[in-house]
């Protein structure tokens, strides 16, 4: 059985496939499972692993910030959304008729956490996300005409079915930064699915964007297939230092 497996190994690695665990093809035979059902098994095993490298190199491909879960989030400490609604987005029927999606609330929330997780759950899934900052896509909307890492970054945004935008508002933009971002979420309308971040309500949408008409216009694409979660409560960092101030 061993020159067996020797040999079934060295197939594996002239095919470039995945061996099959030794302890596994053992256990296939000790229950006295036939060929085929032992070849299937083996094709299984295959797939599972090529659906796992696929799914790594998306959640790589996306750029999240850092790796966060569902499971890690402390719904307890905020109002606005609930463990039950994020449970039922991550069926993606949003994404696939190109709902977005928007966190709004004060800094500490978790609205980054939840829009990563989100995101991370779409790439196991099977879609192409792409993670970015406000600050981060206007940059490369100014230079992909003259950066080619830029340009190929911006190609990957439009070919992705889902774009995470973080810290919407954090920072104030020209107008004419305002404009190209109008022109990106234009694009994106009714074709790809975005997940918006923001500190301001959308009531604040026109200081920070410096321009009333392209605010107006922006919201009315990113509003009109979309679930808003209003997020309050005290931030976490707050929350963590009244903890030391108590201690």
């Amino acid at each position: 059985m061993s020159v067996l497996i020797e040999r079934f190994d060295g197939l594996c690695q002239g095919l470039r496939l995945e061996p099959m665990p030794a302890e596994d093809i053992h256990a296939k035979l000790k229950d006295g499972a036939s060929s085929l059902e032992t070849v299937i098994a083996f094709l299984e095993f295959q797939y599972q692993q090529k659906l796992d490298k696929s799914a790594t190199l998306r959640i790589k491909n996306a750029r999240f910030p850092r790796v966060k879960t569902l499971d890690e989030y402390d719904f307890t400490q905020q109002d606005g959304v609930t463990a039950n609604q994020m449970k039922r987005l991550c069926d993606f029927v949003w994404l696939e008729q190109a709902f977005n999606v928007v966190f709004l609330g004060a800094p500490g929330l978790g609205k980054t956490h939840l829009a990563t997780a989100l995101g991370h759950a779409a790439a196991e899934t099977g879609y192409n996300v792409c993670f970015i900052t406000l600050e981060e896509l206007i940059r490369i909307l100014k230079t992909a005409d003259i950066s080619k890492p830029n340009k190929s970054r911006l190609t990957k945004l439009r070919r992705s079915d889902l774009v995470i935008i973080d810290e919407m508002g954090f920072m104030p933009i020209s107008k004419a930064e305002a404009h190209l971002l109008f022109s990106f979420v234009s694009a994106c309308y009714e074709h790809k699915s975005l997940v918006i971040t923001s500190n301001k309500s959308f009531d604040d949408w026109a200081d920070f964007l410096g321009d009333a008409v392209i605010a107006t216009a922006i919201l009315d694409r990113l509003i009109f297939k979309c679930e808003i979660f209003n997020l309050s409560g005290d931030g976490y960092r707050i929350r963590h230092r009244q903890t030391i101030l108590k201690g």
